[in-house]
């Protein structure tokens, strides 16, 4: 295993004189990787390829601790710089609205991306296996995925390197005796509350007795045959793109009516990147709406509204539509504004300025008419430290929405419906929002995410009158 990873595959994932950040959970499979660079670091120093070690505490199983020594451990052994992070990570889920698991991906890979940027680090080495891809593949094939899906795990994606992605976990198991590599095992994996846990330890194990022993070394097979396929339509659909689309002055996308001619691997690919680009969504159109449009054989007239976008067909060709967001001259628009914890920032034309405060008491009200109360919403402070992306106050955007306990996400545009505002107020008023998920319109309504529970340290969001702050008053 180690000899075909320092011949063949070390060489092509890592250039000399790159810094590689390692995510290592403790488990076998990164305690094994970690051990794998680390040694060929050493046994080559002439490529001058130094590693950082991140890990992440989850907070939720009792070994969560005994974990993070073990690495710790591993680290100071091998003399590898190793960083820590800790963070509730089913409290994040539910404030999300996600998954435990999708919400702790989510989490760890915004902060191994602020770690690799912090530490100067060019790639991250994750430790997903022959196994993991197998999985991935077929859980996809359940969805219903078509071949960019199918196409499973790449072993090299960006910034991201998996050299373990062609062995067994039993390849990595070994390797982890023969040399000596401690780890920790992991219970919850073997717990099938989880859709990917039940594939690994119940149908996987099904095909392997019944239909095809080496079912993960087929699967694997069959995503590296499929990811050829993709990248080649992938750099066709560039050229076809560059062929078929423009925008107009509103900064919406079209593409000529030319492209119903074209094969529908092609033409469902064009579709897709058009709406993405329009909506922001990276998962683009789903199967139904693709399929929709392409029966339209594009018919002059045809319009379809779904989430997110307008696609109307005129004789110029098939337009891909934003909602509509007029800004008047006069309406009042401001730029992006951070919010930071202890700091108060004004909100430009607006007469206002915004904080987020540790403490706040509320003042009494003046009798006069020209007092104005404070706006204010109470959040979790520990959960607003844990956001994967900057807390800004801004104006609206396409792509908003908001997260309300026992119903899930609504777009912010249903929102403004509910309460009655009215399309020219909606334009300039401000929001406190991280990414597209808005959590307060001030005065208006606020999210269920990132609220205080029962217990916690409170963060006040606070909306201020100019005439009454006092920024000197932190």
């Amino acid at each position: 295993m180690y000899e075909k990873l320092r011949t063949h595959i070390l060489p092509q994932l890592i250039d000399p004189k790159t810094k590689v950040m390692v995510a290592v959970s403790g488990g076998p499979d990164s305690m094994a990787l970690c051990h794998i660079l680390w040694r060929y670091v050493q046994e080559d120093e002439a490529k001058r390829i130094s590693l950082v070690l991140t890990h992440v505490h989850h907070g939720v199983r009792k070994e969560s601790d005994s974990e993070l020594h073990l690495v710790q451990q591993m680290a100071a052994k091998w003399g590898i710089p190793c960083l820590i992070h800790r963070f509730d990570a089913k409290g994040f889920a539910k404030t999300m609205g996600q998954s435990f698991q999708e919400a702790a991906r989510e989490w760890r890979y915004a902060r191994w991306k602020e770690d690799m940027l912090r530490e100067g680090c060019s790639l991250l080495a994750t430790a997903h296996h022959l196994g993991d891809q197998a999985e991935t593949i077929l859980y996809r094939l359940l969805r219903g995925s078509g071949t960019a899906g199918l196409a499973g795990i790449y072993p090299t994606k960006d910034s991201i390197i998996r050299p373990l992605l062609s062995f067994t976990k039993a390849d990595i198991l070994n390797y982890c005796e023969q040399e000596a590599v401690p780890f920790a095992l992991d219970r919850s994996n073997q717990d099938p509350i989880y859709v990917r846990n039940q594939i690994r330890l119940e149908l996987i194990p099904e095909l392997e007795r019944n239909y095809n022993p080496r079912i993960q070394e087929a699967l694997g097979r069959t995503g590296e045959l499929l990811r050829w396929d993709e990248d080649y339509l992938t750099q066709q659909v560039d050229l076809f793109w560059e062929k078929y689309h423009f925008r107009d002055s509103q900064d919406a996308i079209g593409l000529s009516r030319e492209v119903f001619a074209e094969p529908p691997a092609i033409l469902s690919r064009l579709l897709r990147r058009a709406a993405t680009l329009v909506a922001h969504e990276p998962r683009g159109l789903g199967y139904s709406y693709v399929a929709k449009i392409m029966d339209s054989l594009g018919k002059i007239g045809w319009m379809q509204d779904i989430p997110g976008m307008t696609i109307k067909i005129t004789a110029e060709g098939i337009w891909f539509k934003g909602p509509a967001i007029s800004v008047q001259q006069d309406e009042v628009v401001f730029p992006e504004i951070p919010i930071v914890l202890g700091q108060w920032a004004e909100i430009p034309n607006l007469n206002m300025n915004i904080g987020l405060l540790k403490d706040w008491s509320p003042k009494p009200m003046k009798d006069d008419s020209q007092s104005l109360g404070d706006i204010v919403a109470v959040f979790d402070h520990d959960r607003l430290a844990q956001l994967p992306v900057q807390l800004v106050c801004r104006t609206r955007c396409q792509g908003d929405k908001m997260w309300f306990q026992g119903v899930g996400h609504k777009s912010l545009k249903k929102v403004f419906q509910e309460e009655n505002i009215s399309v020219e107020a909606r334009n300039h008023m401000p929001l406190i929002a991280c990414g597209t998920e808005v959590l307060w319109i001030p005065g208006v309504r606020q999210s269920d995410l990132y609220r205080l529970g029962n217990e916690g340290k409170k963060a006040y969001c606070i909306f201020k009158h100019k005439c009454e702050s006092n920024l000197n008053s932190l």
